[in-house]
Parts: structure tokens; sequence; C-alpha cells
């Protein structure tokens, strides 16, 4: 049974001659979407594409590879009902050499391209993830000592969040945050202009600025909670008294 497609879907799929952006939740149809777009494009009988001169880039290998099975099955079988097509035959040797892969994929083919332009090693790689966290936290704690050194007040700072012994536990903070930040499409801005709101809110009245109202809301949240408690317990002491 052919697909029925959403209007909003259709229109990723149908329209042409224009930049397209697409935005839309996870489970919304948007490698689904992409890839009927894809073959659209490479079966349209008056305006055929060239998957050779295409770029598709996934998130994941699991959606590189499905994208891939999909288009060469569509492919193949527009070729079954037009085997004269020299156009969809060539299509089908393409597929093998299409750029279609990963984004960190097609960065690092990008980067091993033009290593010598960035003064990178020939033999250079990629770190694994065991060697990272490794870098990751040995940077960090050179930058914990540094702002030890530098800032007079960072001293108090920590004493809200490390032990005696140790600036583990500020250390896990930071890198936490950090990774919260590369996630965030504004990054580190995103924290600068935070940290502004919280500097006025301080100069001013705290419970007045947007952080002060979360705070006092969350408090008043929990202390009505805890009364609710107190209430249910002495009602439960009268009932069995």
């Amino acid at each position: 049974m052919e697909r029925q497609w959403t209007p909003s879907q259709l229109a990723a799929i149908e329209t042409r001659s224009k930049t397209l952006l697409v935005s839309a939740a996870a489970g919304s149809g948007k490698t689904a979407s992409l890839t009927e777009r894809i073959i659209r494009r490479l079966t349209d009988e008056e305006h055929p594409a060239d998957i050779g001169k295409m770029l598709i880039v996934t998130f994941t290998r699991a959606a590189t590879a499905e994208l891939k099975e999909k288009i060469s099955a569509a492919v193949s079988d527009a070729l079954s009902r037009h085997p004269e097509s020299r156009h969809l035959a060539e299509q089908i040797v393409r597929l093998g050499e299409a750029k279609i892969c990963t984004i960190d994929a097609f960065c690092l083919d990008v980067v091993r391209a033009n290593f010598s332009l960035l003064g990178l090693p020939p033999k250079f790689r990629m770190a694994d993830g065991a060697e990272l966290t490794v870098l990751k936290n040995t940077v960090m704690n050179r930058l914990i000592e540094q702002m030890h050194k530098n800032e007079d007040a960072f001293g108090h700072f920590t004493d809200h969040f490390s032990t005696l012994r140790s600036d583990r536990a500020l250390a896990e903070i930071f890198l936490s945050l950090y990774e919260d930040l590369l996630k965030h499409p504004m990054g580190v801005s995103f924290l600068q202009e935070n940290t502004q709101k919280l500097e006025r809110g301080a100069e001013a009245d705290f419970f007045t600025s947007s952080f002060g109202k979360v705070s006092a809301k969350e408090t008043e949240e929990f202390f009505l909670a805890v009364i609710d408690a107190y209430e249910e317990a002495i009602r439960c002491f009268e009932a069995n008294d």
C-alpha cells in the first residue's frame, strides 16, 4: 500500500527551485520524507537528478544504511518498469559511490582531503571515546587549577561543590555543562546571556528576575507539599487515636 503523506511532508518532498529548510520533531517522518524527495528527484521523467551530484547526510549510520537501501530499491523498481532508461541504469551504478553518509563522516572526509591546509599530519586519526574523556578531564583540571591561582573569588565558589581533598565534583559539573552547551543552538552565548540576567537580578531584587521567580515558585511548591504531608499525617494519627 502506498504511503499517505501529510500536507507538510508533501511540501517537503515536492518543493523545487528554492532553498528548503524543514524543522520537525523526532518521529515525524523526516528520514522517510527525505528519502521520498530523493527518489522522486532521481526518477523525475522531465528533469531527473544525478545521485553522483548529491550530498546526503544523516545523523546515524543506521539512517544512512536505510536511505541507501530504500533509494536502491526504488530506483531498481523504476528501472524494471523503464528498462530502456539509461539514466536509471547509471543511478544504480553510481549509488555505490554516492555521498550518502553521516555528518561526522562527511566532515572527516573534508579534513582528510585538506589536512595540509589545516596543518595536520597526513596520518592523523580520530580519538576514541576513552582518549577524549582523559583529554577533557586533563584540560578541565588544569583550567580549575589556573582559576584558583588567578581568581580570588573562585575559591569561595568551589567551596559549594568541592571536598577538602578534591575538585573532582566541580570538574564533573563543568564537563556536564560543557556537554549540554554543545547540544544547545546558542552554545556559550546562551550561558553568557543567562549570566548577565543573573547579574542584573543580583543587583536588584533577585526574586523579581526570571530565575528568582522560578526559584520562588519551586520553593513554594516544596513547602506546600510538606504542609500537605504533615496535614495528612495528622489526619492519620487522629483517625487512629
